[in-house]
């Protein structure tokens, strides 16, 4: 089994002020909305880890239920693959039966408990039918709001039309099939919702991992089919951190995968999201899963290439160093990978760019984009050939 790379920056911030927040904002005599409706969707088949919850898909559901005001306000459906009937679970932190609790720290402690139930609910959830179809999942995630946040939990190695993945094979352009797919009809609608994947490219059972350039082009491709079904946002939210055997027994056929027949060719692109939390060039607690990959494939590095560790940071204020920052979180990262066995003489230069080389523009028309700026705050590993200087 594998944990791939991951594109998203989580909120953690919010999880910690939402509490609070609530409470002044209740003593004050405001009129709170509901948060937004929360879809957790699994295909949960026999070729995945066992459906757990990752660090972006806990905070997002902490985040939901500390903003519950009213009861059932915290409330998450559950979707999972060919099981007709979906499920809610209402994370709502009450005191008694009809009262919504309102000390901060009764508050926190009541999700936390109720987010440890979840993760044991959905450790047993399998999926109904066979195959895996993330497709279908991300159909039915939607089609329960008009809006919201839908989180995915899946490895994304389709073996159902119109995106069998054993017939497209490895060498398509993830733009052109999203485009296609839309021209189509076949997608699904998901304007007016915020998607996060998780897991993409995590194996189970008996279905081969994927090398990370492989990982990297199926990332880009459910996030250009997000993108294409009209998604507001679409994310990657990371690999999860409890990669258990599957305990589901629908028949799920093997999806062939390539590997790297020369390792330490293609760039390693981390999302600072996943490793670091905030400003922060501390690593979080799940990053060991981030890198556990990248150190593999570092110890195979042929004689003579040289692991760059290049910081980038979103162009956001002045208020915080950017080449500063993306320097710490390089170093951060080059001494973390030294740390768990790497060689030192593997790596060449760590540098910090700031925002100077961005993936996309994340001010587009001069307004800020958080959703872009994600994918500009990344640590990248690219490789450089010192025999042939």
């Amino acid at each position: 089994m594998t944990s791939p790379l991951h594109r998203i920056r989580p909120m953690r911030a919010a999880v910690g002020l939402a509490a609070a927040a609530l409470a002044l904002t209740a003593l004050s005599g405001c009129t709170l909305e509901a948060p937004a409706p929360l879809v957790l969707g699994f295909t949960a088949t026999s070729a995945e880890p066992r459906p757990a919850l990752a660090a972006s898909a806990r905070d997002a559901v902490s985040t939901h239920a500390l903003a519950a005001h009213r009861p059932a306000d915290g409330a998450i459906d559950l979707v999972v693959q060919g099981v007709p009937a979906g499920d809610t679970v209402d994370l709502t932190p009450m005191l008694g039966a009809d009262r919504v609790q309102q000390v901060p720290d009764e508050r926190e402690a009541a999700v936390a408990e109720s987010l440890d139930d979840l993760d044991a609910r959905v450790s047993g959830l399998e999926a109904g039918d066979d195959g895996l179809d993330l497709l279908s999942v991300l159909a039915d995630a939607s089609r329960l709001h008009d809006s919201g946040s839908i989180v995915v939990v899946s490895s994304g190695l389709q073996t159902a039309d119109p995106v069998d993945l054993r017939q497209l094979g490895w060498s398509f352009d993830p733009a052109t099939i999203a485009s296609t797919l839309a021209e189509r009809g076949a997608l699904p609608d998901l304007s007016r919702h915020d998607v996060t994947f998780v897991g993409l490219g995590v194996t189970g059972g008996d279905q081969p991992a994927p090398a990370l350039s492989t990982t990297t082009r199926l990332s880009d491709l459910w996030l250009a089919i997000c993108e294409a079904a009209g998604a507001d946002s679409c994310t990657e939210g990371g690999a999860g951190s409890a990669l258990e055997a599957p305990t589901a027994s629908r028949d799920t056929p093997i999806v062939p995968v390539s590997t790297d027949a020369t390792p330490c060719t293609t760039p390693l692109v981390l999302s600072t999201a996943v490793l670091f939390g905030g400003d922060s060039a501390v690593l979080d607690s799940d990053a060991d899963a981030a890198l556990t990959d990248v150190v593999d494939e570092l110890g195979r590095c042929p004689s003579g290439v040289a692991a760059n560790v290049v910081g980038h940071a979103a162009d956001v204020t002045d208020a915080v160093d950017g080449e500063a920052l993306s320097l710490e979180r390089a170093s951060a990262v080059h001494e973390a990978l030294v740390g768990s066995g790497v060689p030192s003489s593997v790596f060449g230069s760590v540098a910090g760019r700031g925002d100077t080389d961005p993936v996309v523009d994340d001010r587009p028309g001069g307004v800020f984009d958080e959703s872009l700026a994600a994918q500009n705050r990344r640590v990248e590993i690219t490789f450089t050939n010192e025999d042939a200087r």
